[in-house]
């Protein structure tokens, strides 16, 4: 059993939950991107508490180096769900995947561009390199955005691909790219170390969702009540965090699961998705952000056209709004 699910159940009866038995907790393969960052805070949490035991569900995180292969594991059946960019679903189901979106797990973007400190504007990344994480993901859709509110196109610059944060932050230490987008707590730290913040994710694109949590569309049909229980679980993490009741608590489990790495930036983290709303009250599927989002997919040949919206969620449990 992993070390996960052994602290989970040992948790869960401590507090006094009436836990199902270790033999009825159903194992859900859980994809996260890289390694731990912010953007799993709900998942560590809900583990921590004991969510996921107390929902019947034992947790197994696999930590994948990009959202395509995250979205290729989850449409292959090798993970059950995952958290990735909300446009790697779009893309999935688009080629005939059998994915759908089951939440909004970052309603905004968290990014920042982060670039050389020589590098002051974003003019300044003319004829310079950028990395980000995939020609056909959310950072690709972002960087669009980003150029045009500098005067830039995409020929201004060198693009290169590296999957996750850390990856990318590493590329910029080592000069191999000049500018790159980092979420918490990798902005921060990259700040601090002398690196150039040329402004929040949100200066550029505010009115486009970030993240989902997605399903294999197998695993829904076969196990209904375990992916009731994920997601009882899971919106219990995000409200957990969203209480500044639990700021002291979210910022020691965090830094647990990044070792220690920098407990000034995921103070600085914590702080930063509670002032930008990243991880939603609400959980809702916006039909019109996800078309604004494919309006943007198309209009940089990222897709060749919308994918209806009905094929992207899950029957009665995705909730939807307007």
């Amino acid at each position: 059993m992993a070390m996960r699910r052994v602290l989970g159940l040992l948790l869960g009866l401590a507090l006094g939950i009436a836990a199902p038995s270790a033999q009825a907790l159903e194992t859900i393969e859980t994809g996260l991107i890289g390694s731990p960052q912010a953007g799993g805070w709900p998942y560590y949490i809900a583990l921590e508490k004991g969510f996921f035991t107390e929902a019947g569900v034992a947790l197994d995180i696999v930590y994948v180096p990009t959202a395509a292969g995250l979205v290729q594991q989850l449409a292959a059946g090798s993970l059950d769900v995952v958290n990735i960019g909300i446009v790697e679903p779009i893309h999935a189901v688009a080629r005939g995947a059998p994915v759908a979106i089951v939440r909004v797990t970052g309603a905004v973007p968290p990014y920042a561009v982060i670039a050389r400190p020589e590098i002051k504007t974003i003019q300044d990344l003319k004829g310079h390199t950028v990395v980000i994480g995939g020609l056909l993901d959310i950072n690709r859709v972002y960087l669009e955005r980003v150029l045009k509110a500098g005067g830039l196109k995409d020929s201004d610059i060198e693009i290169t691909v590296i999957g996750a944060t850390a990856g990318r932050y590493a590329a910029l230490q080592s000069n191999a790219a000049q500018a790159t987008m980092l979420v918490p707590p990798y902005n921060f730290i990259a700040e601090a170390a002398g690196f150039t913040n040329l402004g929040s994710m949100m200066k550029f694109a505010s009115d486009l969702p970030f993240g989902s949590t997605d399903v294999s569309l197998a695993f829904a049909k076969k196990h209904p009540e375990a992916l009731k229980g994920f997601v009882t679980a899971l919106d219990k993490g995000i409200a957990w965090f969203n209480d500044p009741a639990n700021r002291a608590a979210a910022i020691d489990l965090l830094d647990k699961e990044m070792k220690g790495a920098n407990r000034a930036g995921v103070e600085k983290s914590y702080d930063f998705f509670h002032e930008i709303g990243y991880f939603p009250k609400d959980a809702a599927v916006s039909r019109k952000k996800l078309d604004r989002l494919m309006d943007d997919m198309t209009a940089i040949g990222d897709t060749d056209g919308k994918v209806p919206f009905e094929k992207l969620v899950l029957p009665g449990v995705t909730p939807v709004g307007d």
